[in-house]
């Protein structure tokens, strides 16, 4: 202890013999916990909001099925209503909500134009609480009761079609029985966002859906949400054990590829956080290494006059240390103001509609804790130093004889 206080003021004034170089490698070490914050909280809003759409989009949290339903969305794999011990889990702590759904293919049919699309039987309140669909989503009069009369379709199939609200459609669709089944609905409303559902998509009542494919009494699917995200395996654990005959399957299982962008946001953080300690590395030790060599004869005099090698190791990581955590300081403050500039939204304007085919939000919103701060300036500060240390090892193992002679040459 007592090597080090006579080390740090020796370390420090020696640090700013070289001012302009100095200054240099704390703005370089700045940048790179910069960019760690910044990078960091954008790919966290990125994967944040790819996982919230993905959960909107009709996915939530997880979905219970029929076996066979997901390899053929058809009548012939429908599952009673939820009931008995499925219902009491449905109902437990661990699931914060769930909706049952009648999912099936079918065509509709306006005065015009005809197109396949995917009809979805509902729940309105429970729907409501588990995807998009709720009723400030809706451009018109949404469906208000698992009864309800009237069809909710995206603005895209509309256009196709070439229909207003007010207007009737023809929905045709295979029943239990084989035959095809008609009903005609009159649209009430359209959905917003969600561009890929709207191309197919369209909303009625559970009962309505029921009624047209003779399902009275059954389901083909119910979507559930967890308390928390990371209480979601707990939630499929004990629908699991409460419905062992069923198909239950988390969000990731069900697509793939949101978890595959979320997963890319995640990897490109661990990048990022190599490429900033390799950058910040080679600047440090470059730093260092010309200051050892350029004060060789000055380490020469000092070992020759008694001081031990391991004070000279000390000075340089006091050096070292000084340069990292003052950069690492300048370099949290300035990506924690840059993300809370940001914090009220990052539009990406016409970018949006690139972003949103990727499952991502067109407005982005990235935050930062001080936990995160935290982690970054520790990772930087902490490899650092090691790298540190090899400019510091050089030094004290020179021989003060050798040393002397040479910068005497």
């Amino acid at each position: 202890m007592g090597g080090l206080k006579i080390m740090a003021p020796i370390a420090w004034r020696n640090l700013w013999r070289r001012k302009s170089r100095t200054l240099l490698t704390i703005t370089a070490i700045a940048m790179a916990v910069a960019s760690l914050i910044i990078l960091g909280a954008f790919m966290r809003a990125w994967g944040g909001s790819a996982f919230d759409r993905t959960v909107e989009a009709l996915t939530a949290h997880g979905q219970i099925h029929a076996e066979g339903f997901l390899d053929d969305p058809t009548v012939e794999h429908a599952m009673p209503q939820p009931a008995g011990v499925l219902l009491d889990v449905l109902s437990g702590q661990s699931v914060a909500a769930w909706t049952p759904r009648i999912v099936a293919p079918a065509l509709i049919r306006s005065e015009r134009e005809s197109a396949p699309i995917m009809i979805y039987g509902i729940d309105p309140k429970r729907e409501s609480a588990v995807s998009f669909l709720k009723p400030n989503a809706i451009d018109g009069a949404p469906l208000t009761s698992a009864t309800s009369k009237g069809l909710i379709m995206g603005r895209s199939l509309a256009d196709r079609l070439q229909v207003e609200r007010g207007r009737r459609v023809v929905i045709s669709a295979q029943d239990e029985n084989g035959d095809i089944a008609e009903i005609g609905v009159r649209v009430t409303g359209f959905y917003k966002g969600q561009p890929d559902l709207q191309k197919y998509a369209v909303f009625v009542s559970l009962k309505e859906a029921q009624a047209l494919l003779g399902l009275e009494g059954e389901v083909s699917e119910i979507a559930f949400l967890a308390p928390q995200r990371d209480g979601i395996n707990v939630a499929i654990e004990d629908l699991k054990q409460a419905a062992p005959d069923l198909d239950i399957r988390r969000w990731d299982e069900l697509q793939p590829f949101a978890k595959a962008m979320i997963d890319l946001a995640e990897g490109a953080n661990l990048i990022w956080i190599f490429v900033s300690f390799v950058l910040v590395a080679f600047g440090l030790v470059n730093t260092l290494m010309m200051a050892v060599y350029e004060r060789m004869r000055e380490f020469g005099l000092l070992q020759a006059l008694g001081m031990k090698p391991v004070l000279l190791l000390v000075q340089i990581l006091v050096e070292s240390v000084y340069l990292v955590v003052f950069g690492a300081l300048a370099g949290a403050i300035a990506g924690a103001v840059t993300v809370n500039a940001f914090s009220g939204g990052l539009d990406f304007g016409h970018l949006g509609i690139g972003a949103e085919m990727f499952g991502v939000s067109q407005v982005l919103y990235p935050k930062v804790s001080a936990a995160e701060i935290t982690v970054a300036c520790s990772i930087v500060i902490g490899l650092s130093i090691l790298a540190s240390l090899y400019p510091a090892l050089q030094a004290s193992r020179r021989v003060p004889v050798d040393v002397l002679t040479r910068a005497q040459t």
